[in-house]
């Protein structure tokens, strides 16, 4: 049973499931005994079991496991895209967060980056990082008992960034903090807005868009992630497509295009991500959807369709040697007229390259008598589920194969 507690102001103070209690909005808790013998061993071990010890780590790699895109950038890893995130595990009483903000910390409330900390796979805290600096305290039920803790983000990259300096676990009896373990399968998804799980928790079809309505842990890239037991990694816009993003009067929207971007750890940063470094064992691409609004307006535009997403198709490979690519598009606005299109785009690029890690299939569309949908007519959390569901089937049949 989760049981929530609110200030006078309305302000999110304590949350306790079970018996685990999380402070956040920068609130910490002291101590009951002063604090010696803080020195850590070099391993994310304290080393004075007499009296209460604390062990405090950049949350760099080496301290913590990362998923998913990030940056590091004066001693804060940053979170800047769907679903990145940093886990380790802690042995202690009490876990705390220090999260940095950036100007994104300063938009209206329901704007601000949207974060989640889970404790044992089950969320401890959900809030918008609403200032630039923020302590997240977490009281861990067992001591003795390892806890593997998770910050993720849970709103997309045009929401901002969540960064992260440094992670402190407190025991009487030792604390230590070490990465978790990855999975053992890897998969990346290329997607728009509902890889993003755009408004997946928006209450009707009528809603504008809201960062703290968006959950990508509700997405079916999420989902999906989590039946197969995978690590993810997410590189995903809202509005973007292949060679047009969304556009409303039928023009290009050349700006909003995913293949440009692809390389960069994220669209508004000049780094490139190492590839090499984090594969992939599956990569599901599903654009498609927003580019059916410049497409679909002329017939003679799907040749371009063809060829910018065959180009794309290049690029995957030549960053990602070894990994079977999984195409797919429909679900949203009859996306699937472009299937045929993306099907002779394979065709291209694996005769060319000689590619039998290919493959593609049709995503169920939306049905508008059965299924509910929220904003600009997205898929809600069921329908995710139902997207998810297939998928899953699918990637099981490829690594079968």
């Amino acid at each position: 049973m989760v049981e929530r507690k609110f200030d006078s102001m309305g302000h999110f103070g304590k949350m306790i499931i079970g018996r685990r209690e999380v402070l956040g909005m920068g609130t910490s808790i002291l101590a009951g005994s002063a604090l010696t013998g803080c020195a850590s061993n070099g391993e994310g071990q304290s080393t004075n079991t007499d009296v209460a010890t604390e062990v405090s780590v950049a949350a760099t790699e080496g301290n913590v496991r990362i998923l998913g895109r990030t940056y590091e950038e004066d001693g804060v890893t940053w979170l800047p895209m769907s679903g990145s995130a940093v886990e380790f595990v802690a042995t202690g009483e009490r876990v705390e967060l220090e999260l940095v903000g950036n100007e994104s910390a300063k938009n209206q409330a329901d704007l601000c980056p949207r974060y989640a900390v889970l404790v044992d796979g089950e969320v401890a805290v959900d809030e918008t990082l609403t200032e630039q600096s923020r302590v997240v305290t977490i009281e861990l039920e067992d001591s003795s008992a390892e806890a593997t803790v998770r910050l993720i983000l849970l709103s997309e990259a045009n929401g901002g960034p969540v960064g992260i300096r440094s992670v402190k676990v407190t025991n009487a009896a030792g604390a230590s903090v070490r990465p978790s373990e990855p999975k053992g399968l890897s998969i990346g998804f290329i997607g728009d807005s509902m890889a993003c799980g755009y408004c997946v928790e928006a209450s009707s079809n009528d809603a504008t868009f809201q960062t703290t309505t968006e959950n990508f842990m509700k997405s079916y890239a999420y989902l999906a992630a989590q039946e197969l037991d995978a690590d993810h990694e997410a590189v995903c816009y809202s509005g973007f497509g292949v060679i047009s993003g969304f556009t409303g009067n039928g023009d290009l929207n050349g700006a909003w295009t995913l293949p440009p971007v692809y390389e960069l750890v994220v669209k508004d940063r000049n780094e490139v991500w190492d590839f090499a470094a984090h594969p992939k064992d599956v990569i599901i691409l599903n654009l498609g959807t927003n580019d059916l609004t410049y497409v679909g307006v002329d017939e003679g535009r799907t040749a371009e369709f063809v060829e910018g997403y065959t180009e794309f198709l290049d690029k995957i490979r030549e960053l990602n040697p070894d990994s079977y690519i999984i195409c797919t598009v429909g679900t949203m606005w009859g996306a699937g007229v472009l299937y045929p299109s993306i099907e002779k785009a394979i065709a291209d690029h694996a005769g060319r390259m000689g590619d039998e890690r290919i493959t593609s299939y049709l995503s169920d569309p939306i049905n508008t008598k059965t299924d509910t949908t929220v904003a600009n007519g997205h898929p809600d959390a069921e329908g995710h589920r139902k997207i998810a569901e297939q998928l899953v089937g699918v990637v099981r049949q490829v690594l079968q194969a």
